[in-house]
Order: structure tokens, then sequence, then C-alpha cells
């Protein structure tokens, strides 16, 4: 029978006291290593793109690697010292030696850490955008119309603001150029971006917004008799104000036929507002709203 001490067996991790520019960890070497910084700065390098990015920075009693020991996920990034400092590495040899005493009770704890801290690293990087195209034309809805924006920083804001990457916002900018709803110009080197009309860009956000609930788009519910009377209603005086029954005679007196479930459905779809009587006046904005979404509905279909 063996009755010696089992922690004679442990492999001790490794300390290591470097000095600035040491190469503490590459991403070359393929270890599966936990660093942990005990004393001085390193910083995470990414050279997988030809170029030198600082990822971020590393202070006394941070650590890096718990991914690639609990969960076999590579580490991507080169660590490299920037002052003289003290680092411990526990190599995947040192912690399957620990692992053997202690309780499974804890083991199963750490693993269960490990996956919470892969899980929200994970959400922090995925958008939580399913329609990419929709939500950048939501928010170039809130653009000045005519006003020329800088593309990077608008990408650089858009990919803060929603996480979608850099590739797609590019994509998704495309698809409303194709459309002619942006237009793009040079400023010397800088490549600058206008939205033609802020109310449009809402028009095609609640077009894709129906298309993909699968409801039937308010413009599309407006037949043609419909749209001749909407297209007439810009010309009426602000501010007249009439009960139904006028507005229906109004309109066919002017060879506009409309009857009463054509007027109620004009009403449901907002191009008449109740005042605080019961007479009714023409609502301008959504009667614009819905003549600009009939005028680039070739457009807003992506059929230009």
């Amino acid at each position: 029978m063996n009755t010696g001490n089992s922690r004679q067996q442990i492999i001790p991790p490794t300390r290591l006291r470097v000095k600035a520019g040491f190469v503490v960890y590459s991403p070359d070497s393929g270890n599966r290593e936990l660093v942990i910084l005990d004393e001085g700065e390193l910083v995470a390098v990414d050279k997988s793109h030809d170029s030198r990015e600082i990822k971020f920075r590393m202070h006394a009693g941070n650590i890096v690697g718990v991914a690639s020991l609990f969960e076999n996920e590579p580490f991507r990034y080169t660590l490299e010292a920037t002052e003289d400092s003290s680092v411990t590495i526990i190599s995947e040899d040192c912690l399957e030696s620990e692992l053997k005493n202690i309780p499974i009770w804890l083991l199963a704890t750490l693993k269960n850490l490990s996956q919470n801290t892969r899980l929200l690293k994970e959400s922090a990087h995925r958008t939580p955008v399913e329609n990419t195209l929709m939500s950048l034309a939501e928010y170039c809805a809130h653009l000045e119309s005519g006003t020329k924006y800088p593309v990077d920083t608008l990408i650089r804001e858009f990919n803060w603001l929603t996480r979608i990457p850099p590739v797609t916002i590019k994509a998704d900018l495309k698809s409303l150029l194709r459309r002619r709803f942006i237009g793009l110009s040079k400023n010397g080197e800088e490549l600058l971006m206008q939205v033609h009309n802020a109310t449009l860009m809402q028009i095609f956000s609640d077009y894709l917004y129906a298309r993909e609930e699968g409801l039937v788009w308010e413009p599309l519910r407006l037949s043609l008799p419909q749209k001749r009377i909407l297209v007439h209603l810009t010309t009426i005086k602000k501010g007249v104000e009439m009960e139904a029954p006028e507005w229906i005679r109004l309109l066919n007196d002017r060879e506009l036929p409309i009857d009463v479930a054509q007027w109620i459905t004009l009403q449901d779809l907002g191009c008449f507002k109740q005042g605080l009587s019961n007479k009714f006046h023409v609502d301008m904005e959504r009667i614009e709203y819905y003549l600009t979404a009939i005028r680039y509905d070739s457009n807003l279909r992506g059929a230009v």
C-alpha cells in the first residue's frame, strides 16, 4: 500500500519575474495556460491581421485564460509586459494535478463559473438586433435631412449602440444607397453620407417591421380612389373642421366618391383627427406620410 503524501505529486505553478517587452504568452505556442499578473502591467495584443492592436491592459490581480483551461477555448492574444512584472502561470498539467486533490463539488462550481463567464463574454459581443437594416433605417430617421455625416464616425457610433459588426453596417448602407435613400460624397479622403429624407427612412423602417411581422402595411390598404382623396386633402385649407357627414358630402361634391366604409378606413388610418367637438380635421402629417410611402413604393421594395 502506498502511504506517501499525494501532495508530492502536485505540479506547482510557474512564477516568473520578467522585463518590459517580454512575451509572457503567445497563441502560437498552442499551450492552454492561465496567467495571473502579480505585479506590473501586461497588454493583450491582437496580431491576427498583420497589425498590432492592443485589446486590453492587465493590472495586478487580473487573470486571463480561465476559458482556455476549463472550456478548451483558445486564448488568441499575445501577452506582453509593458514594464518589469511578476506573473504566475498555471499550465494544463499543473491544473490537472491540483484538481485531483479538490472536492468534486468545488470542481463543478469552478466549471459552472467558467461557463457563466464565457456566456457573459459572448453576450457582450453579440448584437441583440435581429433585423440590422431596419435598425439602421430607424437610426438614420433621427439624422438631419441633407446634412453630411462622416461615414467612419457613423459606423463607429452605430456599432457602439447596437454591437452590429462594421462589415454588416457597410452592407446595409449599400442597401440604403441602392434604394437611393442616402447619398455618398467625398471631402478629400473623407467619405460622407447624407440622408435625403429622414421621414422616408422612418417609413422604410415601418415597412420592414410590417413585412417581418407578417402584417399588412398600412399604405397598401389604400385603394386608388382613396389615394386620390389623400392628394386632394393636401389642398384643403389648414384648420378646416367638419363633422363626418360634411366631409363625405364635400368629397362627393368634388367628384371624389367616398362612402361611410371608406371614411372609416381613412379615419382608422389616422388621416382625420377628431377635435374637442365631434368635428374632424385633416392630419396633414399623416397624409404626407402615406403619400411619401406611395411615391417611393419601388424604392421601399428595392425594385429601383
